[in-house]
């Protein structure tokens, strides 16, 4: 049983990152990780 509710809150956790991951794609904001040479410019 513990393992199945550690699995769900990792798959919850991957979902939300994913999801939020979309929403920011959809509203152009840049999402470079960090990594400038990779973002188009973005990065200050």
């Amino acid at each position: 049983m513990g393992t199945f509710v550690v699995g769900a809150i990792v798959v919850l956790c991957v979902m939300l990152a994913i999801r939020s991951m979309v929403r920011d794609k959809k509203s152009g904001r840049p999402h470079c990780g960090g990594d400038c040479s990779k973002c188009k410019g973005h990065c200050s």
